[in-house]
């Protein structure tokens, strides 16, 4: 969990980054597909071509989604098969004999031959799937707000306390004493925020996100619900819809 933790920090350090990766490849693999679509024929020697440029993007898609949420990855990586499908494994299948192998249905022990969809056909609603499953895991990344429950409460985006850095910028040079944030929970909270990837500490004039495990200088605060008096944080498993 700790090497997971720090891959998806790594990532979200470098935000703008990949979310702008993520559009150029969204939008370049839509490029690449209305390029290759009007060739109705099959022509494996173009799409073997074009598959080396295909696969690269899809990966860099799903580098740029999947450290988000587990929504994001599913989405991603959904809509990777689906474009791959539709855009060479269905013409890799119709290659040998030019369509689609016939479909061999059997009803009362009797075998009946019944003439498959073209593999173009086929091929365009694969890629049709996986495109709209990529925009939305685009949508879902950039606009979380957008599939909330109208009412709900979205917290606030604070940075994250590592120590030296922070309480320098905060103390300057004056010596101060550090203390456990456990020590400022209650027995029942100390247990619950084992579930926590990080709480809500409010650091001389500031509020900072801190690990449940991590130190903090004497005179911090947990920030609480105004109304439960409940601890505020991010649990270790991610809602995607309610971050």
């Amino acid at each position: 969990m700790v090497f997971i933790d720090k891959i998806c920090d790594w990532f979200k350090h470098r935000t703008r980054f990949w979310t702008a990766m993520s559009v150029f490849a969204l939008v370049s693999i839509l490029l690449l597909g209305i390029f290759l679509s009007p060739a109705r024929q099959i022509n494996l020697q173009i799409r073997y071509t074009a598959c080396f440029v295909m696969i690269p993007l899809l990966i860099l898609f799903v580098l740029g989604m999947f450290w988000r949420g587990s929504v994001q990855t599913f989405l991603s990586l959904a809509g990777m098969i689906n474009v791959y499908t539709g855009m060479f494994f269905v013409y890799a299948m119709a290659s040998s004999i030019g369509t689609l192998p016939p479909i061999v249905t059997n009803r009362l022990g009797v075998g009946k031959i019944v003439e498959s969809s073209s593999a173009s056909s086929l091929a365009n609603f694969y890629f049709l799937v996986g495109i709209l499953a990529l925009v939305l895991c685009l949508v879902i990344s950039l606009k979380p707000s957008l599939w909330r429950a109208k009412g709900t409460r979205i917290s606030s985006s604070y940075p994250i306390w590592t120590g030296e850095k922070e309480a320098e910028l905060e103390f300057g040079s004056t010596t101060i004493t550090l203390i456990p944030v456990k020590a400022l929970l209650s027995f029942g909270e100390k247990h619950l925020v084992a579930k926590y990837k990080f709480v809500v500490v409010r650091i001389g004039g500031r509020t900072y996100f801190v690990s449940p495990d991590g130190w903090i200088p004497e005179g911090s605060d947990v920030v609480r619900d105004a109304d439960s008096g409940s601890v505020l944080g991010i649990p270790k498993v991610p809602d995607p819809f309610n971050p």
